[in-house]
């Protein structure tokens, strides 16, 4: 699981604490904020300033936690110092002044790839049994309004997965992507809409 940090092996060797590279959860979702800008660019590397990751950042965690400069620019340069997984070249952005770009060097692109490749299935299933283990919380919240609230959103994860699925292409791989999501969902949805018929 990419949120207990990760030890990515740099080479062949047996020595592998001498040859590894610890990663933490936040480094981890840092370097796959990046790749995943390459990707939906076809691989073409695609850059991203400090200001607007910790926006992303902020997007993706929804209020759970926040992330802030003082948290973000020293995980930035140590990935781009210690670490070599990303680079750092001075841009003029949009608004004017000149701010650091950081772009992935290649480690920093073959560590996510094997981090999300090796670890992806048993994420997605850790978080659902996360939520099914949080269940029988919920309905013992003492007011009942906010427990009916917390319940509802809880149920709401499969109608959640297909307004993300919904959302607006932006590239050219996003297009692809969102027809894609869209199918494998109507199939998903399908079948599980048969189950839950037979149940009621």
């Amino acid at each position: 699981m990419f949120w207990l940090g990760k030890s990515i092996s740099t080479s062949p060797s047996k020595d592998k604490k001498k040859d590894s590279i610890n990663l933490s959860p936040l480094e981890v979702l840092i370097l796959a904020q990046l790749r995943s800008r390459e990707l939906r660019n076809k691989g073409d590397p695609v850059g991203q300033y400090g200001y607007e990751m910790i926006q992303q950042l902020n997007t993706l965690f929804a209020g759970s936690w926040e992330a802030k400069s003082g948290t973000i620019y020293p995980i930035l340069s140590k990935l781009e110092g210690k670490k070599n997984m990303i680079k750092g070249s001075r841009k003029k952005s949009p608004l004017g002044p000149v701010k650091k770009v950081y772009i992935l060097e290649d480690l920093g692109r073959k560590s996510i790839d094997f981090i999300v490749r090796d670890n992806f299935k048993g994420d997605i299933d850790f978080i659902m049994q996360y939520i099914n283990l949080l269940a029988p919380f919920v309905i013992n919240v003492p007011d009942e309004l906010l427990s009916e609230e917390l319940f509802d959103k809880m149920m709401s994860i499969p109608s959640k997965s297909a307004q993300i699925a919904l959302e607006k292409a932006i590239t050219e791989v996003d297009v692809d992507l969102r027809n894609h999501k869209i199918r494998s969902l109507h199939t998903s949805l399908k079948n599980v809409l048969k189950e839950i018929e037979k149940e009621l």
